[in-house]
């Protein structure tokens, strides 16, 4: 990218993109739990909120859906230096969370995202480097034959697909595309809140799968239930730079949500 290329570039502009396989996990965890890993600013969606936003997805008393993905990554390119990384794999989470930062600004919701497992060095520090919370897990393995595919880091996650269970789907379900139209949002090691404009978009090969399910998270251990559902599907994600809360919301770079929900 050219030094008059880069001048042009608003905050969401695309600075990385790639394209994933992924297993995408609908689960539930209990808002009591929640409430412990959110940061300041953040709080749970009202029931109300959540029937309005997600209207697919089934309530729980006292859970709080949340989306896991699970990743195999190639392409994945930044954009302003023009640089390509390895193929890695890659866990992460998104929450919805509402957001206000001072009590007087309108809440807003969000998706929260309180960390990423990979399985490359150089990808979980150059995250982190961008406001994102990424743990390196060295031992984070994939497995594949023609019974299942797993995903394993040694006493923190197990999770398992059978193949059995595939069936063709038109499209993946609309809480995980819901997920997307709303500002991500981190805290990162630096004590900063962030927030980015994420995009899913060229969903092709997409299944409807089981998920068997162990996560242990500060010392919660989130299991799959019947409650759980689950896709598989090829994608092309983007994502923009890291921002704050007034670049993010500020009149002079609003972002089109139309464009990115296609409506």
């Amino acid at each position: 990218m050219s030094y008059q290329e880069f001048r042009k570039l608003t905050p969401h502009d695309i600075f990385m993109s790639g394209d994933n396989l992924s297993y995408f996990v609908g689960g539930y965890f209990p808002k009591a739990d929640l409430m412990r890993i959110l940061r300041r600013g953040m709080s749970i969606p009202s029931d109300e909120v959540i029937a309005r936003e997600f209207p697919t997805v089934k309530q729980r008393k006292g859970m709080i859906p949340f989306l896991t993905l699970y990743s195999r990554c190639k392409n994945v390119r930044e954009h302003v230096f023009d640089g390509t990384v390895r193929p890695y794999l890659e866990v992460n989470f998104f929450f919805p969370v509402t957001y206000s930062r001072d009590g007087r600004e309108p809440e807003r919701l969000c998706s929260f995202m309180p960390l990423l497992y990979l399985d490359r060095l150089l990808q979980t520090v150059g995250g982190c480097a961008l406001g994102l919370r990424k743990e390196f897990h060295p031992k984070l393995r994939v497995a594949e034959d023609e019974t299942a595919c797993s995903f394993n880091i040694p006493n923190i996650l197990d999770a398992s697909f059978p193949g059995s269970s595939m069936e063709e789907a038109e499209e993946i379900d609309p809480f995980f595309a819901q997920i997307f139209t709303k500002p991500t949002l981190t805290f990162s090691y630096f004590h900063r809140t962030d927030f980015y404009t994420t995009q899913v978009f060229n969903i092709k090969n997409v299944y409807k799968a089981s998920a068997d399910i162990e996560w242990n998270y500060k010392g919660n251990l989130i299991k799959s239930d019947e409650h759980t559902f689950c896709n598989l599907a090829d994608y092309t994600f983007t994502c923009s730079r890291a921002m704050s809360y007034n670049k993010y919301f500020h009149p002079e770079y609003p972002v089109d949500w139309a464009q990115i929900t296609g409506q």
